[in-house]
């Protein structure tokens, strides 16, 4: 069975009288040890979907299972437990992978201590931590004191302290140089290998998806074509020509017209098909009424009424 399974996951936030869709029925599995990276533009649904499988958010509809966890009937301590114990988060912004006032081998033993794990233990595994990601003798210095490079490098021993299963990166090397960048992504694929990880990353630059298995691309909150092996991605031949994988060109073939657009993410070919797009209806089949069927309404509009001839009658 797969590690992770998603399927028709949406999630709908209500912003003032209207409602957003970050999530279009998401579906797609993980096997247990590998590494899945999501491209895509701001304000696609990447991080969305990182919150959701690390239950920090809730889907509005849809099965989302990590694991042996069904997150949607984790509640309260045991959901707690479960982004504690068993997820490690690795975000872009420094301020929310460590403690500005906690030196390196005290911000790696803190989920240790959240988790109940004896001092004498959880130094021993900060130590054996900090020493695998190349930073062991930086240990008493705040983050303050390290390079770019070095924070985030604590910031992955933090991520791992409590030997979780799942590590979810939301851009972590987007404050890195390119340099940088390479180092810390080379890591975290060794240490993958070396603590079996299953890791789901997303992230703007095309370049650092060459360290995963397989990349996925979201769009307007829905997933798109999937790249994986060398040879099903797309290459120029001597000439300058274009080669694309069989399932694109399938897919283009079959269009009666091809859209081009530039994005920051990349070019983006898109086969416009004449027929109507039953997204909204789908959705509106999926997400939670807020207001009670019309009839019902009426029902509770005729009792009233019913209720208020009956008090008059008997004033009289």
């Amino acid at each position: 069975m797969a590690f992770i399974t998603c399927k028709r996951i949406v999630k709908v936030y209500r912003v003032g009288d209207h409602e957003l869709v970050a999530l279009r029925g998401i579906d797609f599995e993980m096997e247990q040890g590998e590494m899945v990276a999501i491209i895509g533009p701001s304000g696609a649904g990447k991080s969305t979907l990182l919150n959701l499988l690390g239950g920090l958010d809730t889907p509005t509809a849809g099965s989302l299972i990590v694991g042996d966890h069904n997150l949607l009937d984790l509640k309260g301590r045991a959901l707690a437990n479960y982004r504690l114990r068993h997820v490690g988060f690795l975000w872009q912004k420094i301020d929310r992978n460590l403690f500005p006032n906690r030196s390196a081998l005290r911000n790696v033993t803190l989920p240790m201590m959240l988790a109940g794990v004896p001092p004498w233990k959880r130094r021993k595994r900060a130590r054996e931590l900090l020493d695998a990601v190349g930073i062991l003798d930086q240990a008493h210095k705040r983050p303050v004191q390290l390079s770019g490079g070095q924070q985030q490098r604590v910031a992955v021993a933090v991520a791992l302290a409590n030997n979780p299963a799942l590590l979810l990166a939301d851009e972590p090397t987007g404050a890195l140089d390119r340099a940088t960048a390479e180092t810390v992504m080379d890591l975290i694929d060794e240490l993958r290998k070396e603590y079996g990880l299953t890791i789901l990353m997303a992230t703007h630059d095309l370049e650092l998806t060459r360290h995963a298995d397989r990349v996925l691309t979201l769009r307007d909150g829905a997933l798109g074509q999937e790249l994986g092996k060398e040879e099903e991605t797309p290459q120029f031949d001597t000439e300058g020509r274009l080669n694309l994988p069989h399932a694109v060109q399938k897919q283009l073939t079959e269009a009666p017209r091809i859209s081009v657009e530039i994005r920051p993410e990349g070019v983006l070919l898109r086969p416009e098909i004449d027929e109507i797009d039953d997204t909204e209806a789908i959705l509106q089949d999926m997400l939670p009424q807020d207001a009670p069927p019309k009839a019902l309404n009426g029902r509770f509009r005729l009792f009233r009424r019913r209720k208020k001839h009956e008090r008059t009658k008997a004033e009289v």
